[in-house]
């Protein structure tokens, strides 16, 4: 059996596994394999196991350190590796490339073997920071003075700029270390703050600061309202930040306003249907959200949708709205079901327009229900039996959003218009006559 293996999201080079992780006979001795990795400051308490998909794809966390191949006879992935190799302890691996921020390989076994992979983070300590800019526009990035034995970790879910900031990870080998000090010089730019750090210095255009976040604070949602069992959060967007799969791709500038309308639309519809009460969800939350488009630490939020979401408390119910990027109209729904109690666990479904589908709560009673109406301008959302709907809906969603109520009689009424506008520069939202101000440099909530 020949097949070739693709990690995903691996955070090593292939030069780095074969000169120091890559053995053709790993020792069967699982004491001296502990030992091994120690010396090369691996966890192995640490692993995370994947078997290939049908088309060699396993995914690990890119802190990963070292991913193991491992191929057995009639191996599964449980126990340990070594009870699982074949009866010459032989791994037949060869790294070939990296594609993609993936390290790819590929390996022979006799037709009867089976492969699983591990992954393995190493004992290190990470810090990460964020600078904001004076000047806008030129995204080199700054330059890091760091005391010896720390670096500054690649990749531009851990380290980057763009047109309004730097962020960046310093990592060192072994596990508790106390921040380092960081000098950052940025001509470039200019230095107007630092976060995710303290005793922070800054000059013109340099600064001096200690990290002390685990990761770099890059997020720029906004918790907007948490009511009862409905809670609402929305992700800011500037042009020019976007990263990961929203570089080398035109900015979502319809999308994010078809979001933002219809969220506002939809929570004023489930305040309506009472959801803002509390137990008006048993066992659960309602929560509605956006997208990243600038890819916070490795998030890539892809391509462009809004979320609602049961948060139950055994498992949850997700739907992606995927919108269209001309209209801001739905094109179809990603609906991961996880709701242990009505007896799924991550379950995967497309929805199409037209189609409509029951959302539980967390025991498994069927709380209301989505219609995604047939021309994708918006959702329905309905109770059983009849007891109450409401329509977010407009021709063009990235312009305009209405809202309307059911009423006992059966009739629709207009209830408002949602045009949200979203000032980042300035941290202010407006939704009619709803103003909503946030730091622009952090999106916490300013009330």
């Amino acid at each position: 059996m020949t097949a070739a293996i693709c990690i995903a999201a691996a955070a090593f080079s292939a030069t780095e596994l074969q000169s120091r992780f890559l053995e053709t006979r790993l020792p069967l001795d699982k004491q001296a394999w502990y030992e091994a990795c120690e010396r090369e400051g691996i966890d192995v308490t640490k692993r995370a196991r994947s078997v290939p998909d049908e088309r060699g794809v396993c995914k690990f966390n890119r802190d990963s350190r070292l991913v193991q191949i491992v191929l057995g006879k009639n191996a599964a992935p449980s126990g340990d590796w070594s009870e699982n190799l074949g009866a010459d302890g032989t791994l037949h691996v060869a790294w070939t490339r990296k594609e993609n921020g993936a390290v790819c390989c590929s390996y022979s076994a006799p037709t009867n073997w089976s492969v699983f992979v591990n992954a393995y983070k190493g004992r290190v300590t990470r810090y990460g920071s964020k600078i904001m800019k004076t000047r806008r526009g030129d995204d080199r990035p700054p330059m890091y003075s760091l005391p010896s034995g720390w670096r500054v970790v690649e990749g531009e879910e851990y380290t980057g700029a763009n047109v309004r900031e730097a962020y960046a990870t310093f990592e060192k080998d072994g596990e508790g270390e106390s921040p380092p000090r960081v000098e950052a010089v940025w001509p470039d730019a200019g230095i107007r703050a630092v976060y995710g750090a303290t005793g922070i210095v800054v000059n013109a255009e340099s600064a001096v600061f200690f990290p002390v976040a685990k990761q770099p604070p890059v997020g720029m949602y906004t918790p907007l309202s948490d009511e009862g069992c409905l809670a609402l959060g929305v992700t800011h967007h500037v042009e020019g930040m976007q990263a990961g799969p929203y570089r080398n791709v035109p900015y979502p500038e319809k999308e994010i306003n078809a979001g933002f309308n219809l969220l506002f639309a939809l929570r004023d519809g489930f305040r309506m249907l009472g959801f803002d009460k509390v137990g008006s969800l048993k066992g659960g939350k309602i929560l509605l959200s956006g997208f990243d488009s600038h890819y916070p630490n490795g998030h890539a939020d892809f391509p462009a949708h809004f979320h609602i979401i049961n948060d139950c408390r055994d498992g949850s119910q997700v739907s992606h709205f995927y919108m269209d990027p001309t209209t801001g109209r739905l094109t179809q729904d990603h609906f991961q079901d996880m709701n242990k109690p009505a007896g799924c666990w991550d379950r995967v479904y497309v929805h199409f327009p037209g189609d409509k589908w029951e959302m539980y709560d967390g025991y498994a009673n069927a709380a209301y229900a989505i219609k995604m109406l047939d021309d994708g301008t918006g959702l329905e959302v309905s109770l059983p039996n009849g007891q109450g709907a409401f329509r977010a809906a407009g021709s063009m969603p990235c312009e305009c959003v209405s809202l309307q109520i059911r009423d006992s009689d059966g009739t629709w009424r207009h209830v408002g218009e949602y045009r949200v506008e979203d000032d980042p520069s300035t941290g202010v939202m407006t939704v009619g006559d709803e103003t909503i101000r946030y730091d622009p440099d952090t999106s916490r909530r300013i009330r």
